[in-house]
């Protein structure tokens, strides 16, 4: 089997160590075990397993899917799906940032993003059982009780058991505090779960011998919405909580698997809870705080689907630029139209082409210097050498996660769309594997919150966290940088076209504050989205034109090859292309926050 697996390695190397200057992080205590020399060799051992094991599985696991037995109720995954779970746990990437007593190897979480964008390129139905089964294991860790760590953690740490998260039901989607699922105390301290849950990602499958489920129910006598929600631990064999030996089936099983648009090789389940009334359950943490703890898994999947969106589109751009450089068809524009003598080019010498290949680039980088910079934004949170850079990285993290989220997989959507573009006729096909990433892709926006959602979130509460300090904070950072690099004499005419948007959002911020003043909370998150996405152009903006500026810097030393210079005369292209081409598009999304058209409210949709 062949894989259509691309990654540009020299990108990820320079934004991790010379952008993102990973080796002065591993100077904290926690990475004493780690170099940038070990973890090179991590990024290349992680490219190989994406390009030999598991892009291999892709395309076949796409057209294959996972198997679902009536009779039995169990759920069998694509061929070589079972195997390569096994390696990519003993590999260590299944707990690569996490501590020792995890199983893990204590690197640093933005070397662990990376791996997972590289994952979700070659392979995003694979990608998505460790990514979930990694974040059940934070949530037990931190808020489980003491027999859930003790038993748990090995068997997920080692590959033996898997994990889920369960909230959505088929009368509940998003709004989890009208869920139905029930918890009923038992004497010896369980509970009985009862219920359906809907879009379980991995809640069934063969690759590991036992599946822990973190459901979402409501304790008999609960109160109703939010605030009686709880967090239970369900495994699919029950186990003994002493020795951790499996026990007899517990009362769970997949109803049935849901027919999708893309990810056919990950089991997305329609999952009963007690169907016999014999569903044991254990409550993680206390009653009716399920909430506070599963946002610790939902925030971690935020980035991871983020993630998703940049790896995918990674790969679909240079698929495309690959295809682009050796598609031969059509004369160079600027010769004769009669001159039927003309040579003909490949398609990339076009100038539409060379227009999509570029917006597509510039959204891949930008998008995962966003990724990255989150990421290590939770590396110093939790290891940074003083409490004010801690408190500071968090609460920076906090605003950027909807962010991640929704600007990346939008983004990364479009990139795809012009990947396909870019193919012509041939993107929509299947004979290349464009039209798989498109399918693939597509669910990112949806899941996990959708991208509305997320704008919710940002807008309605993220950007006035803290009275708005933290929004406030980073504004008055970006205006500092940009002044810094103007006075400098670098990219003046761009940091100023940063300045502008930076005011822009400041004004935009404003003006819907005043909106909720005035107790007009519809009229003022009507447009949220379109609030995020001007946030995430303008930060990226920021972000991929301090790369430009690290480039020239870069160029100047005389002793670099010629490669180097190639690439840096690229970034700083890049950087211009995107401040002047993708920036400008802020200003629409922008002018949707300042009208007071409110067809969408007026409309009669009876």
């Amino acid at each position: 089997m062949s894989s259509s697996f691309l990654a540009d390695k020299r990108e990820i190397e320079f934004l991790l160590f010379e952008y993102l200057q990973m080796e002065d992080l591993l100077q904290q205590p926690y990475f004493a075990n780690h170099t940038k020399e070990s973890l090179l060799e991590m990024l290349s051992s992680c490219l190989t397993f994406c390009d030999k094991i598991i892009g291999p599985l892709n395309k076949p696991g796409d057209k294959i899917g996972c198997l679902h037995d009536k009779q039995t109720k169990k759920v069998t995954t694509p061929k070589g799906m079972k195997e390569a779970y096994l390696q990519f746990v003993q590999n260590g990437f299944l707990t690569l940032s996490d501590e020792e007593n995890y199983g893990g190897l204590e690197a640093p979480e933005t070397i662990s993003v990376c791996f997972m964008e590289l994952f979700s390129a070659a392979n995003q139905s694979f990608a998505i059982y460790p990514g979930l089964t990694k974040s059940a294991m934070h949530v037990i860790g931190k808020f489980g009780e003491e027999w859930m760590k003790k038993v748990c953690i090995p068997n997920i740490s080692s590959g033996k058991w898997t994990g889920t998260m369960c909230l959505t039901e088929p009368s509940v989607g998003s709004a989890v505090g009208d869920l139905k699922t029930s918890a009923k105390k038992q004497a010896d301290g369980s509970f009985l779960i009862k219920g359906i849950k809907q879009w379980i990602s991995g809640g069934e499958h063969d690759l590991s011998e036992n599946i822990i489920h973190l459901v979402l129910a409501r304790v008999e006598g609960a109160p109703m919405g939010m605030d009686g929600v709880s967090l239970f631990l369900v495994p699919k064999i029950r186990i003994d909580k002493h020795s951790g030996q499996l026990k007899e089936a517990n009362d769970v099983h997949c109803i049935s698997l849901e027919e999708k648009l893309g990810i056919h090789a990950n089991a997305t389940c329609l999952m009963s809870f007690g169907d016999g009334d014999q569903c044991e359950g254990f409550l993680i943490g206390k009653e009716n705080q399920g909430i506070s703890y599963m946002f610790l898994m939902m925030n971690e999947e935020r980035i991871m689907v983020g993630l998703q969106g940049i790896g995918i589109a990674s790969a679909a751009f240079l698929n495309a630029e690959k295809y682009a450089k050796e598609r031969v068809q059509g004369m160079d524009i600027s010769l004769k139209k009669d001159s039927q003598d003309a040579k003909r080019v490949c398609i990339v010498e076009h100038p539409d082409v060379r227009r999509m290949l570029l917006r597509q680039r510039a959204i891949v980088e930008g998008g995962r210097t966003l990724s990255y910079f989150a990421a290590k934004l939770q590396d110093l949170s939790r290891h940074a050498a003083s409490e004010e850079i801690k408190k500071k990285s968090h609460t920076t993290l906090e605003l950027l996660t909807p962010v991640v989220k929704a600007w990346c997989t939008d983004m990364g959507f479009e990139v795809v769309v012009l990947a396909m573009q870019t193919y012509g006729g041939y993107g929509y096909t299947k004979d290349y594997p464009v039209e798989q990433y498109l399918r693939d892709l597509k669910i990112a926006s949806i899941y996990e919150g959708t991208n509305g959602i997320q704008a919710l979130d940002f807008l309605g509460r993220k950007v006035f966290m803290q009275q708005g300090q933290v929004f406030q904070g980073w504004i008055t950072e970006q205006r500092q940088k940009a002044q810094q690099f103007k006075e400098q004499g670098l990219f003046s005419e761009e940091w100023s076209i940063v300045e502008y948007y930076l005011e822009e959002l400041q004004n935009a911020v404003n003006h819907v504050q005043r909106l909720f003043a005035q107790k007009k909370q519809k009229e003022a998150v009507l447009n949220a989205s379109s609030f995020l996405m001007a946030f995430g152009h303008v930060i990226i903006g920021s972000l991929i034109l301090e790369q430009g500026v690290l480039a020239c810097e870069k160029q100047k030393d005389t002793s670099i090859s010629s490669l180097d210079k190639k690439f840096y005369r690229n970034k700083i292209i890049t950087a211009r292309f995107f401040i002047h081409q993708i920036l400008p598009e802020a200003k629409s999304y922008l002018a949707k926050v300042f009208t007071e058209d409110v067809s969408a409210l007026d409309f009669d949709f009876s």
